[in-house]
């Protein structure tokens, strides 16, 4: 092959890959278009709260508590395992409304913050 085939395979080769990229962008916009805003009607308030997924010892971690705080909080006597499990698990696990696990998680919050804050001045 001589350099101008060469040359004209390889301008082929660019226009197809081209000409592909280019569709690909067109459905993604297509498709990004089609996503709607939330509006007040369509949002779930009572299922995205973080009580749902965090388990006890990414909270013990993030706030640096005592996992055995937290289940006394909680009023609970953990099982194996129970420190990773989701909040929204242990609530059904052990009955607990999410509105009373939720309470219970902020007063912790706000007792250490508190007492925190009281080491620190």
């Amino acid at each position: 092959m001589n350099r101008k085939e060469k040359l004209s395979i390889l301008s082929i080769l660019i226009i197809i890959i081209l000409i592909l990229m280019t569709r690909q962008s067109v459905q993604l916009h297509r498709q990004i278009k089609k996503i709607k805003r939330p509006t007040i009607e369509n949002r779930q308030f009572g299922n995205m709260s973080v009580y749902k997924w965090v388990t006890v010892r990414d909270l013990a971690k993030r706030h640096n508590l005592k996992e055995e705080n937290i289940f006394k909080a909680l009023e609970i006597k953990p099982e194996k395992g129970d420190e990773n499990m989701p909040m929204g698990e242990l609530a059904k696990k052990y009955n607990k409304t999410p509105q009373q696990i939720e309470t219970d998680l902020k007063k912790i919050i706000k007792k250490h913050k508190n007492i925190e804050g009281l080491r620190y001045e």
